[in-house]
C-alpha cells in the first residue's frame, strides 16, 4: 500500500550502507598492500643481513643500520609508485604496465645509489671499490627486477580487490533493482484495490445505506493502516497476512451480504513467513469474478497446509460469477513476485477451475517458520 514516492531517508541509509561496504574493501586492500610491501622489503633486509652475518663481517651492526635506512628509502619509493598507479589517468592495466616500465629503472637506480652510499659510509672496503659500467648495469638490472616483481604483486592484489569491489557493486545494484521491481509490482496492486473499495463505498451511498457506508469506511481505514505497515520487500507472519485478507473481506461482506468466508490455517503455520500482501490480488479476483453478480450464496475459502518443506496456500471461490477469470495481470504479478523473492525453481502458482464449479489459485513456496 506504499506510494512510489521515495523516502530520502531510505536513500541516505542505502548510500551509507554501500559506502560502508566499499570502505571496508578499501581498508582491507590497503592492509593487504601494506603487508605485501613490508614482507617483500623485510625479507630482502633479513636475507642481506644473514649473508653479512655468515661472512663474519665486523661491521655487521653498522651495515644493518644503514640497510634499514635504505629499506625505508625503498618503502618510500614504493609509496610513490603506489601514488602513481592510483592516478585516474592510469586506469587500465596496459597504461600501468607502461608506466612501470618507465618508472621501475628510475626507482631501481635511485635505490641502488642510496643503498651503496649508505653501506659505504660504514664499510671501508666499499669506498675503494672501482665502479664500472658493467657493475652499474648489473646492480640496476637486479633492482629493476626487484621493483618490477613488487609492482607485479601489487597489481595482482589491486586487481583482485578491484574485481571484488566491482562484483559487490553489481550485487548491490541487482539488489536495489530487485527491491525496485518488488515495489513496482506491489504498487500495481494498490490502485486496483483502492478503486474497488471506494467504488463499493460509493455504491452504498447511492443506495442510501449510510450506516453501511460509514462502517465500510472504518473497515477500509483499518485495512489501509494494516497494509501501510506491510513492506512489500519484507515477509510477514502468515497470521498477519490472513488478518489483512480477513479485513479486506469484511469490507466486501458489507457490499455482498451473502458472502461467506471460510479460513482454515493450522496453529503450527500461523508463524510461517510469507511475502506481504501476496494473497491480496487473488482474493480481489475471487470477489470480482467469483462473487460479484453471482446468485447467493457465495463463498471464498482460504486455507494453508504444509507438505514437507513447502507451504501451500489456496484461495477458492464458489465460481458462480459466470466463470470469468480476468486478464491474468494480478496472477502474473504474483508469479513474478514469487520468482524474484524465491527463484523460479523454488516457488510456483497454479490456477484453474475445480470439480465443484469453483475456481482455485494455489501458491507453493518454501516453508519458513519464525
Amino acid at each position: 500500500m506504499k506510494s512510489l514516492a521515495v523516502d530520502p531517508a531510505v536513500h541516505v541509509a542505502d548510500k551509507f550502507a554501500l559506502d560502508d561496504s566499499a570502505r571496508g574493501l578499501r581498508t582491507r586492500r590497503t592492509r593487504a598492500l601494506l603487508w605485501l610491501t613490508l614482507i617483500f622489503w623485510g625479507s630482502n633486509l633479513v636475507l642481506l643481513t644473514l649473508g653479512t652475518a655468515l661472512s663474519r663481517n665486523p661491521h655487521l651492526l653498522e651495515l644493518t643500520g644503514m640497510r634499514v635506512v635504505a629499506t625505508v628509502a625503498g618503502l618510500g619509493l614504493c609509496f610513490l609508485i603506489h601514488l602513481l598507479l592510483r592516478r585516474p589517468g592510469l586506469s587500465t592495466t596496459r597504461k600501468r604496465l607502461i608506466a612501470l616500465v618507465i618508472v621501475a629503472p628510475i626507482a631501481a637506480e635511485t635505490f641502488a645509489w642510496t643503498s651503496f652510499f649508505a653501506e659505504a659510509s660504514v664499510e671501508p672496503a666499499l669506498r675503494s671499490v672501482q665502479i664500472t659500467g658493467s657493475a652499474v648495469i648489473r646492480t640496476i638490472s637486479f633492482w629493476t627486477w626487484f621493483f618490477l616483481a613488487w609492482s607485479g604483486l601489487y597489481l595482482a592484489v589491486t586487481y583482485s580487490f578491484d574485481l571484488r569491489e566491482e562484483q559487490q557493486r553489481s550485487a548491490d545494484l541487482r539488489e536495489r533493482e530487485h527491491v525496485a521491481q518488488l515495489r513496482a509490482l506491489h504498487s500495481q496492486i494498490n490502485p486496483h484495490f483502492l478503486f474497488n473499495s471506494l467504488n463499493s463505498v460509493s455504491a452504498l451511498i447511492l443506495d442510501r445505506k449510510v450506516e453501511q457506508a460509514e462502517e465500510m469506511v472504518g473497515k477500509l481505514a483499518r485495512f489501509l493502516r494494516l497494509g501501510l505497515a506491510a513492506d512489500p520487500t519484507e515477509k510477514i507472519a502468515l497470521a498477519a497476512e490472513i488478518g489483512l485478507q480477513r479485513a479486506y473481506l469484511e469490507i466486501e461482506q458489507l457490499r455482498y451480504s451473502d458472502l461467506r468466508i471460510d479460513i482454515s490455517v493450522p496453529d503450527a503455520l500461523e508463524g510461517a513467513r510469507v511475502p506481504a500482501l501476496i494473497l491480496q490480488p487473488i482474493v480481489e479476483n475471487a470477489v470480482k469474478y467469483g462473487v460479484a453478480g453471482a446468485p447467493p450464496p457465495a463463498t471464498i475459502a482460504i486455507d494453508a497446509s504444509a507438505e514437507g518443506s513447502q507451504l501451500i496456500l489456496k484461495v477458492r471461490d464458489s465460481g458462480k460469477g459466470g466463470g470469468k477469470t480476468g486478464t491474468g495481470i494480478g496472477l502474473a504479478n504474483i508469479r513474478q513476485r514469487l520468482q524474484l523473492i524465491y527463484g523460479a525453481e523454488n516457488a510456483d502458482l497454479h490456477a484453474g477451475p475445480v470439480a465443484d464449479s469453483g475456481f482455485e489459485v494455489a501458491l507453493t513456496l518454501p516453508l519458513e517458520l519464525a
